[in-house]
């Protein structure tokens, strides 16, 4: 029998904020990691071949939300405090925890992460608002289980 595959409600994702979840941030629609890796060549005198070496850049995330609360202005607030250099060492870490079928449940731990733009979409009377939030870090730490 074939394994079940994991879909998008056996992850969670937290923010965390100085320490503390942001436990209201909860109507995440989508999320996108990106590995940024890129690869360098670079041929030599003698040789038919380039050599090829591989270069880790960080990562580049983004996601989607809904919000039921006025905690996402909070959220803002508090990424723009640091991007103003009012509160330069607030840091903001996100982690995604995946429950597969097997009962594994590793992390992805996305620490130390910077904020870039943050449109937010009122569509319609009809449609949910929607905020799309878009970010760097220098690195990523797996756990597995």
């Amino acid at each position: 029998m074939p394994a079940q595959r994991i879909k998008g409600q056996e992850v969670q994702i937290l923010i965390i904020r100085g320490g503390a979840l942001e436990d209201t941030l909860t109507d995440i629609q989508s999320f996108n990691l990106e590995v940024q890796l890129r690869v360098l060549s670079m041929g030599y005198l003698g040789e038919k071949n380039n050599r090829k070496d591989d270069v880790y850049d960080g990562v580049k995330f983004d996601f989607e939300l809904h919000i039921h609360t006025q905690d996402y202005l909070n959220f803002l607030g508090a990424i723009l405090d640091r991007a103003r250099r009012n509160t330069p060492d607030v840091q903001f870490n996100i982690t995604g925890v995946f429950s597969f079928p097997n009962g594994d449940t590793p992390t992805l731990l996305i620490p130390d992460a910077h904020f870039g733009s943050q449109p937010i979409n009122i569509g319609s009377r009809g449609d949910y608002v929607k905020i799309k939030v878009e970010g760097e870090a220098n690195d990523i730490s797996l756990a597995l289980s």
